[in-house]
């Protein structure tokens, strides 16, 4: 899997949920090696619904102007 932010690695990570404190509830989600983005099942679905419309490639072009922004 490529991250959708710098099409780094992401590898597949568990992540403790503090919503049930330490209960021993986990996550499973993915972290980009290199930039450190962190994707989850919520993330994704969220990423899906604002951006069903966008091209992949239109998206990666507004994310590189908004970190030139910034």
């Amino acid at each position: 899997m490529t991250c959708q932010r710098c099409d780094g690695l992401m590898v597949q990570e568990r992540y403790d949920d503090l919503e049930y404190g330490s209960a021993g509830y986990e996550i499973s989600g993915w972290r980009c090696l290199n930039c450190g983005a962190i994707v989850d099942p919520l993330i994704a679905v969220h990423h899906q619904t604002i951006h069903k419309n966008e091209s992949d490639q239109l998206r990666r072009q507004r994310l590189k102007e908004l970190e030139m922004a910034a």
